[in-house]
């Protein structure tokens, strides 16, 4: 007989880690984890950017990493986020338009988008096994002149330590 108030099968928060999730197979809890990152839930206003929850994962610009040896690449990873000022913002932005100076509001949009953009690289090197990114960029978009995109990208390596 099956027990039909399990939950179905999928990732939830680990109940003995809380900074990883755990793979329930609809009847038990098994041993694949991965790290967790938190996300903004449906209908939150004003959160804070995402925080990435695993294991340390070093982020640089560029292509090597002094001290540490590249030992395999796992290839191109990403994260993305996509933000929008509120109405009253964006209207305090205009004022800026006309009579100048810092959009403050808007400086913060983008280094918050900025900031969620690294944890979500960060997140998707740990998935693919990565404790590195190397080469990371930043790219930029508009979104229905309302939307700021905001896109980290490297690539995710597996480094160690050189020993002296």
């Amino acid at each position: 007989m099956t027990d039909t108030n399990l939950p179905p099968q999928g990732w939830y928060p680990d109940p003995q880690n809380a900074s990883q999730l755990r793979w329930w197979d609809g009847t038990a809890w098994t041993a694949q984890t991965q790290a967790s990152i938190t996300t903004q839930a449906d209908a939150e206003l004003g959160a804070g950017p995402s925080r990435y929850l695993g294991p340390p994962i070093i982020v640089v610009t560029t292509n090597d990493l002094p001290g540490y040896r590249i030992t395999e690449v796992h290839g191109e990873v990403f994260g993305i986020t996509v933000r929008a000022r509120n109405a009253f913002s964006n209207l305090g932005a205009s004022f800026r338009t006309v009579f100048g100076g810092e959009a403050k509001g808007y400086t913060a949009l983008l280094s918050d988008s900025r900031l969620e953009a690294v944890e979500r690289l960060r997140h998707a090197a740990a998935q693919v096994g990565g404790n590195a990114v190397v080469a990371m960029r930043f790219d930029t978009g508009e979104i229905a002149d309302l939307m700021n995109e905001v896109a980290a990208y490297g690539t995710a390596v597996t480094v160690e330590r050189i020993e002296d």
